[in-house]
């Protein structure tokens, strides 16, 4: 089953670049006029070309560090960001045991993860070994619910993350060192805001961040799966938001319709005092291909402002 449902989506992504070879095919035409049979074949090669790429590269996780002053902090902390792991029909034990041995080589003593842990029922049924890999990190671990792991069973994620050594953080802060630590369910950005991929939770940013009682004289990291909700998070004084989701499009032309899309669509931004990062993740979404992005691991060395 695995194996048609990892051929099928392939297809599907290839079939998006097929799209895209022509386009590049009918410019050849316009400029060189090849013969029928030779743009057909330069079609074909240039998709499969691209579809072997767009593979690999999807599978290749790159790390990228990045350097963030902080408002409070008295000595570096250096993190780890994990998002869209996706683990289902296209990825399992052995991709994260890859992730996790190269998170390991960085040497972070905390990981921040935002959720889609898992994006199908695929390792529900009985492999309970799945996340073992997390047992082995052995820094603290905070972690935060995606749209994915609720749409395949939040209960079953939940667990089996706990089981692995992962702390939930549900709407609740938590500290380490002068970091004070907030993590939100997947949830609305306020009660007059809609979004598909928003829980059904009737808690929201707002009222959330609200509620904090945080100490303004240390830092205030949060992190969410989705980035929505910042002048929210900006009005409680939070320094650093960290999320995901977006894939930073994943694939062209998606690419392109995420920037529209998502005001906080890849990398290092800024709202007022806080600064957002957006990891374009490690997994994907609909098909095991990326192009024009990359499966990202991102290494945080949060330092002294």
């Amino acid at each position: 089953m695995a194996a048609w449902s990892l051929t099928g989506s392939i297809l599907l992504g290839a079939f998006i670049l097929l799209l895209l070879s022509l386009t590049v095919t009918d410019l050849l035409q316009l400029a060189f006029k090849p013969s029928p049979t030779l743009r057909g074949w330069l079609t074909v090669g240039l998709t499969l070309l691209l579809t072997g790429y767009g593979v690999w590269n999807a599978y290749h996780y790159r790390v990228k560090e990045v350097t963030l002053p902080i408002r409070g902090l008295t000595e570096e902390i250096r993190a780890v960001h994990l998002t869209d792991i996706h683990l289902g029909n296209l990825r399992g034990k052995k991709e994260l045991e890859r992730i996790v041995r190269i998170t390991g080589e960085l040497g972070p003593e905390i990981i921040f993860h935002t959720g889609d842990l898992f994006d199908s029922k695929t390792h529900f049924n009985g492999n309970e070994e799945v996340l073992d890999a997390f047992q082995t990190i052995g820094v603290p671990h905070y972690f935060v619910f995606g749209n994915h792991d609720e749409q395949v069973g939040l209960k079953q994620v939940l667990r089996r993350a706990g089981k692995s050594g992962i702390t939930l953080l549900m709407n609740r802060m938590t500290h380490y060192k002068e970091l004070q630590i907030v993590g939100l369910n997947n949830m609305r950005a306020d009660s007059d805001s809609f979004d598909i991929h928003a829980g059904s939770d009737s808690c929201t940013v707002e009222k959330v961040m609200q509620s904090l009682e945080s100490d303004p004289g240390r830092p205030l990291l949060v992190l969410h799966h989705r980035p929505e909700g910042i002048p929210y998070m900006a009005e409680a004084g939070t320094d650093l938001l960290l999320t995901g989701h977006t894939h930073a499009g994943q694939m062209f032309p998606f690419t392109l319709i995420a920037k529209w899309m998502f005001g906080y669509n890849k990398g290092l931004y800024r709202y007022s005092d806080m600064q957002i990062y957006v990891s374009p993740g490690l997994g994907t979404f609909f098909s095991p291909i990326r192009f024009g992005t990359h499966s990202e691991i991102t290494l945080l060395r949060l330092v002294p402002a």
